[in-house]
């Protein structure tokens, strides 16, 4: 674990450096609301939110990124959830054409050019799952269940669509996925982006 702090750090300090020496960098970041795919004890799909910051400069982007995963179920205590901390890094491709195409596809026919974002990263991550285990409480509307954390390194996976709708806000989509040993998942969030594009 030491180990891939140092590499993380090194990566960081040396697109800082960079990012001194040259111009065309930017910086941003985002709040996403969504839904997953993911296996826990009553529910397959679960609610989730994340917050990234990112910084770009030439194409590179390297990301921090904090998500958490809650099912959708009301009645057993504790509830389940997953929580991910990621360092990712990736490459931007830009692109302009008018209209916007979130969140309502036919405001594509706009007559005002926007510039767009597709985003593709790849990392490491740390992720803490909070699993239930034994029936300790059987009430009606209330089950109580002891429960245990899980955590380990994961390899997550992402893709984003940002739409800028000015040089400090834009809006996008975000596909991801996470494999890891604490339990994979995926799905596809929301995002407002703050910052200079």
């Amino acid at each position: 674990m030491k180990n891939v702090i140092y590499i993380i750090l090194f990566i960081l300090y040396s697109t800082l450096v960079l990012a001194q020496e040259q111009n065309g960098d930017s910086y941003w970041i985002s709040t996403g609301l969504g839904v997953n795919f993911l296996k826990l004890s009553d529910s397959d799909v679960g609610f989730n939110f994340a917050m990234t910051a990112n910084y770009e400069i030439h194409n590179n982007v390297i990301s921090y990124s904090y998500m958490r995963s809650s099912e959708f179920v009301f009645f057993n205590h504790p509830g389940e959830y997953i929580k991910s901390h990621e360092i990712l890094y990736g490459r931007s491709f830009d692109f302009s054409m008018e209209g916007l195409l979130i969140p309502f596809p036919f405001l594509i026919f706009l007559k005002k050019e926007f510039n767009y974002s597709v985003i593709g990263k790849i990392g490491i991550s740390y992720n803490e799952r909070l699993k239930r285990t034994e029936l300790e409480n059987d009430d009606f509307f209330d089950n109580s269940y002891n429960s245990i954390l899980l955590s380990g390194m994961g390899f997550p996976i992402m893709i984003e669509i940002r739409e800028d709708l000015t040089d400090y806000l834009g809006m996008g989509l975000s596909f991801y996925t996470n494999f890891n040993n604490a339990t994979n998942y995926s799905g596809i969030n929301f995002h407002l982006y703050i910052g200079e594009f």
